[in-house]
């Protein structure tokens, strides 16, 4: 999907044409663009696609929608560069023009071999969740196929991220005997279900414990039957450390208790080396944008990507390491808490612990590297 609509932060997020909904932009955490302006309406605005066109919409909201500085009274077309105003917040419009591939020669000989195809149009729409499942395959079969490839246009800036999407996961630990709980985001390690995420997600700072007397996980997983769906399971905290402000969970059941089934297997995030990280190095964070508390599980339908840099990094004395922390100048908040921190390559490199954790580092947009989270690791799984 080549429409996005980005934050003043730089966060894009894709608004996808499979959404009979929109892009929701609103104060509460049910929107897919979670804005704390308390000019934003709760359920301010949202934009949807139709074909090539996008279109944006006001909710009825208290303070209006404004499109280049006139504010809409009813649907208005979007173009590239448009800028919405909700509230106090400017948000910007942007289109990326899908690729076109170079029609390939005819084959100089008959062979029944037939020519690659370009996967690379899966790559580009693997921001969108709708795709996320068929990107995630594209990336798998690139390099076993052997015929030449077809010439192709330049690949898409998201293209890097393509094998690391469909391994962001949502995660939400029910609160008491309810349907709304602690909400992140969280990174598959491995293939068989293991999960890492920010410590607070799974448990609570103030009493050490999990949210709920069943130590319940309900982890959602991109489909890769359904599109633009997640699939829903259960797991338990592994292991959960709170000087390293991370835990690991593992996937034990589908949502409705019953067993996994003996084909179960996840697609494992590319992994990188936080220590051969340089300053200035280039890396990017992608999250469900729907952290904090009183959020159910209808959400997280929209992942957000933000792109910047490391800066730098930081020791932690509490646990005696000299790279505790990587500070970046990318924006964070608690929307992004349990976030995976990639490197350029598309590699996960760090993992962002929350607001409250980073704040110990003493500066607030710290990452935590992900070689800190490799002793939480345990064998079998």
């Amino acid at each position: 999907m080549p429409w996005f609509l980005i934050e003043p932060s730089g966060y894009r997020y894709p608004i996808s044409e499979n959404e009979e909904e929109g892009l929701s932009i609103g104060r509460t955490p049910d929107n897919d663009v979670i804005l704390t302006d308390p000019g934003v309406s709760r359920h301010h605005a949202y934009i949807r696609v139709r074909g090539q066109e996008a279109w944006l919409y006001d909710r009825g909201s208290a303070n209006g929608t404004w499109l280049n500085g006139e504010r809409i009274t009813e649907p208005r077309l979007l173009k590239p560069g448009d800028r919405i105003q909700v509230g106090n917040v400017t948000l910007e419009m942007a289109y990326l023009p899908p690729e076109v591939e170079t029609p390939a020669p005819p084959p100089s000989a008959p062979a029944a071999a037939s020519s690659r195809p370009s996967y690379l149009p899966y790559a580009l729409l693997g921001v969108v969740l709708g795709l996320l499942g068929v990107a995630a395959v594209a990336f798998a079969l690139a390099p076993t196929l052997r015929a030449p490839a077809q010439p192709t246009a330049t690949p898409s800036p998201y293209a890097r991220y393509a094998g690391a999407i469909p391994a962001t996961v949502f995660v939400l630990t029910p609160a008491g005997d309810g349907p709304n709980g602690q909400a992140g985001t969280g990174v598959i390690l491995t293939e068989k279900g293991r999960i890492l995420t920010a410590y607070s997600v799974v448990i609570n700072p103030a009493t050490g414990r999990s949210y709920n007397r069943k130590n319940q996980v309900m982890v959602g997983v991109f489909s890769r039957e359904q599109p633009n769906t997640l699939d829903w399971y259960r797991a338990h905290v592994v292991r959960a450390d709170r000087g390293r402000d991370m835990a690991v969970i593992q996937i034990f059941a589908q949502k409705d208790g019953s067993p996994l089934p003996n084909s179960f297997a996840l697609p494992p995030m590319p992994l990188g080396d936080s220590d051969a990280l340089e300053a200035g190095a280039g890396i990017a964070v992608i999250s469900f944008p729907a952290g904090g508390e009183g959020v159910g599980p209808s959400i997280g339908k929209a992942l957000a990507l933000g792109e910047g840099r490391a800066v730098g990094f930081l020791p932690d004395p509490a646990i005696q390491v000299e790279r505790g922390w990587i500070t970046t100048d990318i924006a964070l908040s608690l929307s992004n808490i349990g976030a995976p921190v990639l490197d350029e390559s598309g590699r996960l490199v760090g993992l962002y612990p929350g607001p409250d954790a980073a704040g110990k580092s003493g500066f607030a947009n710290s990452i935590r590297p992900i070689n800190l989270a490799r002793p939480l690791w345990v064998t079998g799984g």
